[in-house]
């Protein structure tokens, strides 16, 4: 490969890795039906109030991949987390979330290098959403613990000390839900530019895997929003579906996202990503609300 093509592939791989921000049973490269039981319109819904202690717990899958030039892939990741939301500091003009996760199962390739991850290795992140439209401002991340370096054909199992830890700001803030929601609409979500930086390493730093700034644009974002009745561990909702259609560099990608008011947020999520104009897949991500200690 030549020189910086490498580098160019680690910043794209944060940028497609970066969609499943809210914050991410694994989805399969096949079509999903997202539209569920459509209802007709309802009246408009406005931006919840969220305070200390509301959290909310949800099982999330993802699949994300990056490509050589040559359109073999490089990157491969596969996650499996249970995660916990907690709202740690309502005071001013933004919610600071915290994330928890539990039940990891996870597996990457990297290049050459491919590892599974151990339930000692923990994933946290804490998340500063706007208050007005709880559009994302910024987002810090960690994974670290044990991991298995899987060598040779025979997958050779060598224990190593593993961490990825990135952070993301938003610039304007990233808009996820046109409020205040009224179903039988649609328009143009702003476009939202973002800036940030990846490291991925073994042993303490000693092999570096990702060290690199980022930066790019969610593009042209088209949503419609409608009713539909969801069935998920929690419950069973009359959710806005705000579907959106979104072009960023050379891909294009899809979401569909369920919002519950009783519940005050997402209840169900799914994204359909391109890697880039030939179609091949970037990310297919999934989760599903499975309690939640908000009240109205």
């Amino acid at each position: 490969m030549k020189e910086g093509t490498e580098e160019k592939m680690k910043k794209k791989i944060v940028g497609i890795v970066i969609l499943m921000l809210v914050a991410t049973t694994v989805v399969s490269a096949t079509n999903i039906n997202v539209k569920e039981k459509t209802q007709t319109a309802s009246s408009g819904v406005d931006v919840p109030v969220w305070e200390v202690g509301d959290s909310w717990t949800y099982n999330e899958q993802s699949i994300q991949f990056a490509y050589k030039q040559d359109g073999t892939i490089w990157y491969q990741g596969f996650f499996n987390y249970t995660t916990n939301y907690t709202v740690t500091d309502d005071t001013g003009d933004n919610y600071t979330v915290k994330m928890t996760s539990t039940n990891d199962q996870c597996r990457l390739t990297i290049g050459s290098f491919r590892l599974k991850l151990t339930p000692r290795t923990k994933y946290t992140a804490e998340t500063t959403f706007r208050k007005t439209d709880l559009a994302y401002v910024r987002t810090t991340y960690q994974e670290k613990g044990l991991v298995f370096w899987l060598i040779g054909k025979i997958n050779l199992p060598i224990p190593a000390q593993y961490s990825d830890t990135y952070e993301i700001n938003y610039a304007p803030p990233s808009i996820q839900f046109p409020f205040p929601l009224t179903a039988g609409t649609n328009g143009m979500i702003a476009n939202s530019s973002y800036t940030g930086h990846q490291k991925i390493a073994l042993y303490w730093g000693l092999i570096k895997l990702i060290d690199s700034d980022f930066s790019g644009y969610s593009g042209d974002q088209n949503y419609t929003c409608e009713m539909a009745n969801i069935s998920v561990p929690a419950g069973t909702y009359d959710a806005y579906n705000v579907s959106i259609e979104s072009t960023y560099g050379l891909g294009h990608s899809s979401s569909w996202s369920y919002y519950a008011p009783e519940v005050g947020w997402i209840i169900k999520q799914y994204l359909d990503a391109d890697w880039d104009e030939t179609g091949k897949p970037g990310q297919f991500y999934n989760c599903e609300l499975v309690s939640t200690t908000y009240t109205p």
